[in-house]
């Protein structure tokens, strides 16, 4: 294959591909997509440390050339133009082109599945504190109906006292429907205390 036909191809990749000179740590070539996550032009890109965009490892501490580790498919993070931190998911390989060793550092963008994660967690939560907050109460009515009808079949309460405790129940369980409705109203105000994505579900719902 010829070389402007593997340039071609490189430039073209849709994952973000970096080459770095594993003893300098400059960056010698970087495809469209990489320069497009770093937000930075490619002139500003090549020439320089990897470690001003592709790593924050310091001087002396790069993970693969200075301490030997392995990184395939790694969470790392990238550091773009306005200074701040984009998760990707990276690998590095050692190579050669031509005459020279190179490093080959591939990453994609991880942004959208960290904050789904980060989604599903405060859903998880939020659940977890619903069905807390109803399932006690349901366990406490449940109990006491079954003692309340313990009680009548064995003839020990008078009608005033299964009336009673049918109300006693009867108020719990409206006490139980009152948090689902507060969490009722929280969607409807969408409230940002509620995760989107469990406010959209039950809106599907």
């Amino acid at each position: 294959m010829e070389k402007d036909e593997l340039q071609a191809i490189f430039e073209k990749i849709q994952t973000g591909v970096v080459i770095i000179d594993p003893e300098t740590h400059t960056i010698l070539d970087i495809n469209p997509i990489a320069v497009s996550l770093i937000g930075r032009e490619k002139e500003e890109i090549v020439g320089h440390i990897c470690h001003q965009f592709i790593c924050p490892a310091e001087r002396g501490m790069c993970p693969i050339t200075d301490l030997g580790q392995v990184i395939d498919n790694s969470e790392r993070t990238l550091i773009v133009m306005d200074g701040t931190r984009t998760p990707i998911l990276k690998t590095a390989t050692g190579a050669r082109l031509g005459k020279r060793d190179v490093l080959i550092e591939s990453f994609v963008d991880i942004r959208d599945r960290k904050s789904a994660e980060d989604r599903k967690c405060a859903l998880i939560g939020y659940i977890g504190e619903i069905v807390m907050r109803v399932r006690e109460p349901l366990l406490i009515v449940q109990q006491d109906l079954a003692d309340l009808a313990d009680r009548v079949s064995q003839a020990e309460e008078t009608s005033e006292e299964v009336r009673a405790g049918i109300l006693l129940e009867a108020a719990r369980i409206r006490r139980i429907t009152e948090n689902l409705a507060e969490v009722e109203r929280a969607i409807a105000e969408e409230r940002e205390d509620i995760p989107a994505a469990y406010r959209e579900f039950l809106k599907r719902t």
